[in-house]
């Protein structure tokens, strides 16, 4: 199926982006353009105007402040993996994005459009809820700043009010003893899409587990943290972890009791269960090693 016609809008400015967002109906924003153009050539969605966001360069930036790391809603996975910024300060979340697509796709997907497509399978979204990232909107009318937590409201469905766009993602840097790690679960080696996965961020303090986050994803509408996972792990010493097999299953098994999954073509609602199960042992250990290499192998 070809695309329908339509406008194609190329504004230099936010202020443009804004005007054109409040003033032409029907019409979305482009930034990779990996899911809404399939999405149009399929006839799944109908647009009369694109409003290409190509030149509005200030959105592709990667920088840090004192206290935060500022991802550009239209930096690129590749861009994002590749970036020193992310592979000091957030590399869970550079390894992350390295599970999407393929490579030709993480050259041209954008952070801003795997959010704000919010499908479930989205897998920035579990490790950038580990990170604690802030979501900066704009409008004409300003500027607002979401938690990712309460960005997703459902499947397809995120917090942005008509005229708003996605600025920025603002990560506070981590605390020295903390690690962070993501895993997806997919059902060939590679493009695959999450049939569920994973991420977990472990805060140590003189080896107790003093704040811990798993968070599931790929498993219901929108992102889901495990709080009986999280409530086994605290206050925990590490080896307890490290040594005690036992003690690891029952936080798999504490994330796989609580998730809720979908029935859906890639995978049953049982199936979702083992694999969370799994996957929440592997990226608890692995968010562990991450921790100033105290586990080694």
């Amino acid at each position: 199926m070809f695309i329908p016609e339509l406008k194609y809008f190329k504004p230099e400015t936010l202020d443009e982006v804004y005007r054109l967002l409040k003033s032409k109906e029907n019409s979305a924003v482009l930034a990779g353009g990996t899911d809404i153009l399939v999405e149009m050539k399929q006839g799944i969605r109908s647009l009369n105007n694109i409003i290409s966001l190509n030149k509005i360069i200030s959105l592709k930036n990667i920088d840090t402040t004192t206290d935060s790391v500022i991802i550009g809603s239209c930096a690129t996975h590749n861009q994002i993996a590749e970036s020193n910024i992310i592979k000091k300060y957030l590399p869970a979340l550079a390894n992350a994005v390295l599970t999407i697509g393929t490579h030709q796709i993480r050259n041209t997907a954008t952070i801003g459009g795997n959010l704000c497509t919010c499908a479930s399978c989205a897998d920035s979204a579990p490790i950038l809820i580990i990170y604690d990232a802030l979501l900066e909107i704009g409008s004409d009318s300003g500027k607002r700043i979401v938690k990712a937590t309460d960005f997703f409201v459902g499947h397809h469905i995120n917090a942005l009010q008509k005229g708003e766009l996605l600025l920025n993602i603002i990560v506070p840097k981590p605390a020295e003893h903390f690690g962070a790690h993501f895993e997806k679960f997919g059902l060939r080696e590679s493009a695959s899409i999450s049939v569920a996965s994973v991420a977990a961020g472990i805060l140590l303090e003189n080896e107790i587990i003093k704040e811990a986050n798993v968070v599931i994803g790929a498993c219901a509408p929108i992102p889901m943290k495990s709080e009986q996972a999280i409530s086994v792990l605290l206050n925990r010493n590490i080896t307890d972890l490290t040594k005690d097999s036992e003690l690891l299953k029952e936080v798999g098994e504490a994330a796989a009791q609580e998730v809720l999954p979908i029935d859906d073509i890639r995978a049953s609602a049982e199936y979702r269960r083992n694999i969370v199960n799994v996957l929440t042992q592997r990226v608890v250990l692995k968010a562990l090693s991450k921790i100033n290499n105290i586990i080694k192998g």
